[in-house]
């Protein structure tokens, strides 16, 4: 029996590095950001420094945009000239409809849809790039789509994902949260902390004061699970943080857990519109 071939696509908020993407053979299907301006390819056109420039000299709009059913179709349909069998490694369904237009796609290829897999992360940013990593390796090694589709499933809920936001103020431009709780949080120099939980990014809890304090403890408690945490790789994936800052977070981490491979990565136009400047996260998997 000739060797199945496997294409892994995934969605530009995944957060992996554009290198790393290539390097693997794994496509990408872009979100657009809709703002004052127009219309823009969330990483292709627009960027997270983007997003944070033209938020804080007064613009009032940015709206992530899924794609639409045609454009998951195209990809797959392309793809499905060349490859057995593919699989698209989505959002979580708990922040974005993606999933369902990809549905819609898989409906419209009719009988050669069946070699099309649509696979809810339950995650987003660089938790669902841990995903896409594994698949994207089970691929080039050969794996099926069932045996991949199998291993991601497991691998799906040892994934923790979670940010610190420096300010609430993009969640409150977003309707994330009420005024109310905008005007308390920045009274008392409240930061949130946004961690995935049963497919959404909601608000988890908060830590007050001086915002590296508050950084200090988040990666501190996130990480305290040293021994049930695997070592392998961890992204610190970030909106907007300097150079001297991101150093500053690496150096925090190591404290923690000398992960073997600690990838900075930046935050997508999408997520980078709903956390702010100054956020970031720690993304890993546990064992």
């Amino acid at each position: 029996m000739a060797e199945q071939r496997v294409k892994i696509i995934s969605e530009c908020v995944c957060d992996l590095p554009k290198k790393w993407l290539i390097e693997h053979n794994v496509e990408i299907v872009y979100f657009t950001i809709e703002t004052d301006c127009g219309q823009f390819l969330d990483t292709s056109e627009i960027t997270s420094e983007n997003i944070i420039s033209y938020l804080n000299s007064g613009g009032k709009k940015a709206n992530s945009v899924v794609p639409e059913p045609e454009v998951y179709r195209e990809a797959f349909e392309r793809n499905l000239r060349e490859y057995d069998e593919v699989i698209l490694i989505g959002i979580s369904s708990g922040v974005s409809f993606s999933c369902e237009n990809a549905d819609k796609a898989v409906e419209m290829l009719g009988e050669s849809g069946r070699r099309v897999h649509v696979f809810d992360s339950g995650h987003l940013s660089s938790g669902q790039g841990h995903i896409v990593i594994k698949a994207a390796e089970m691929a080039e090694n050969g794996s099926t789509a069932s045996e991949i589709l199998e291993e991601i499933k497991a691998l799906k809920n040892k994934v923790s994902t979670s940010f610190i936001a420096q300010s609430i103020d993009y969640l409150y431009m977003n309707g994330k949260v009420s005024e109310r709780v905008k005007k308390i949080c920045t009274m008392f120099e409240i930061h949130p902390i946004l961690e995935k939980k049963n497919g959404e990014l909601s608000l988890k809890s908060v830590t007050r004061g001086n915002y590296r304090k508050a950084c200090r403890k988040y990666l501190k408690k996130k990480l305290s699970h040293a021994n049930s945490i695997d070592k392998k790789t961890a992204f610190i994936t970030h909106a907007g943080c300097s150079t001297k800052m991101i150093e500053w977070i690496k150096g925090e981490v190591l404290k923690n857990i000398e992960f073997d491979n600690l990838i900075v990565t930046k935050a997508s136009a999408t997520v980078t519109s709903n956390c702010g400047p100054n956020s970031f996260g720690i993304l890993f998997i546990e064992k």
